[in-house]
């Protein structure tokens, strides 16, 4: 039942306390948004508080679309920083069912080849939620040998895609990963592969070339990797690079992270044979004055880069008790290294699961990183 009518807007109030408030407010009695917003507050209290809180969350929110998402490691640590993703895309079916189980947004299995942004938006994105920002690692060898394309341009490479999505979504920034090796590749036309990527990418975003340590960001492994932060030029915002979390002296060793000898499956040790394999091939190695290929683990340092090899031999990273006692990582010990937690659920077989692991972005970087790009945007 109305009780009380303010003379100025019109305002109806039930409670007297209500309507008292409302007149002796400092701001003018005027039918603004504001005003509007203020006098619901005092008619309906807790209840409209809550609904405005979750209104400012929601407009706050950076929304991601993950790119080349594989396993979803990158997913993860954006996720855990308080960044919203909202899609994860692959063309790889097992990583996209294991990104499937940790992850209650869309994981699309898909070739961006032939799912460009305009078909994702109507497909996958019909409540047209504003894009933030967009990441991902793209492939920048060609896709495609067809007309004797250069395999080193990423004019020919799913980089396009990547830039694609760019330009559709004009999202307020983006966060792209690659290997270090990007920055001196050159084409057939000697060509500097970075000149020709940061060329498309600085046409409408600032952007920061980042040379990362993943264990300088409490990753346990010397996994290093170019980052490329950028922020929409209209926003007025120069890109930085992250400041370490620890320093070389506080990196997490491997043996943090190992299970213990005793929980091992004999399955993981190398037989004599291979034992003998490494012996010898060390020996010709060191007389040809060649490097070698199987590296053991020092136990006080970080653990050197898993790859997506790992499954063929494990030679990448070995753990060695002895000279007759030499294992490989188990799959729970590589998705540590990779900074998953434990109970991150991954499908396929054994050498599908490696794979994903090898080509993950580890999570804890990911999460610093988001970390970083909220602290850029604020």
């Amino acid at each position: 039942m109305v009780k009380y009518i303010c003379q100025k807007c019109s305002k109806e109030f039930s409670k007297k306390s209500s309507y008292e408030q409302h007149l002796q407010r400092k701001t003018p009695c005027d039918k603004d948004i504001e005003d509007i917003i203020q006098d619901i507050l005092l008619e309906d209290g807790p209840k409209v508080e809550q609904q405005v809180e979750k209104l400012v969350h929601e407009d706050n929110r950076i929304n991601v679309i993950d790119l080349f998402c594989g396993c979803g490691g990158m997913s993860k640590g954006l996720t855990d920083a308080g960044l919203n993703v909202i899609a994860g895309i692959d063309v790889w079916d097992k990583a996209i069912n294991s990104y499937q189980q940790n992850f209650h947004h869309q994981a699309i299995c898909a070739d961006l080849t032939m799912l460009p942004p305009d078909k994702f938006n109507e497909l996958y994105n019909s409540g047209n939620e504003r894009i933030d920002c967009i990441v991902g690692g793209p492939p920048c060898q060609a896709y495609s040998m067809a007309g004797k394309r250069d395999s080193n341009d990423p004019r020919a490479s799913l980089f396009m895609e990547y830039v694609k999505y760019l330009d559709y979504f004009n999202p307020k920034s983006f966060i792209m990963e690659n290997v270090i090796g990007i920055l001196s590749v050159k084409t057939a036309q000697n060509e500097n592969v970075i000149d020709i990527i940061m060329s498309l990418l600085t046409r409408n975003y600032n952007c920061v070339i980042c040379k990362l340590y993943a264990s300088d960001f409490e990753v346990p492994q010397n996994r290093r990797r170019v980052i490329i932060f950028g922020i929409r030029k209209d926003l007025n915002i120069i890109p930085t690079d992250p400041e370490p979390i620890l320093s070389v002296e506080e990196r997490i060793p491997v043996s943090a992270i190992l299970l213990p000898e005793e929980e091992i499956e004999q399955s993981y040790y190398l037989s004599e044979k291979a034992l003998q394999g490494i012996k010898n091939k060390k020996e010709k190695a060191i007389e040809n004055n060649n490097g070698f290929g199987a590296q053991f683990l020092d136990m006080d340092k970080p653990s050197f880069t898993i790859p997506a090899r790992y499954w063929k031999d494990g030679y990448d990273a070995l753990v060695k008790y002895s000279e007759t006692s030499v294992r490989r990582l188990t799959i729970l010990e590589l998705k540590r290294i990779q900074s998953f937690p434990d109970d991150y659920i991954l499908l396929g077989s054994k050498k599908d699961q490696i794979m994903q692991i090898g080509n993950a972005v580890a999570c804890r970087f990911a999460y610093h990183l988001g970390k970083h790009l909220i602290k850029m945007l604020k």
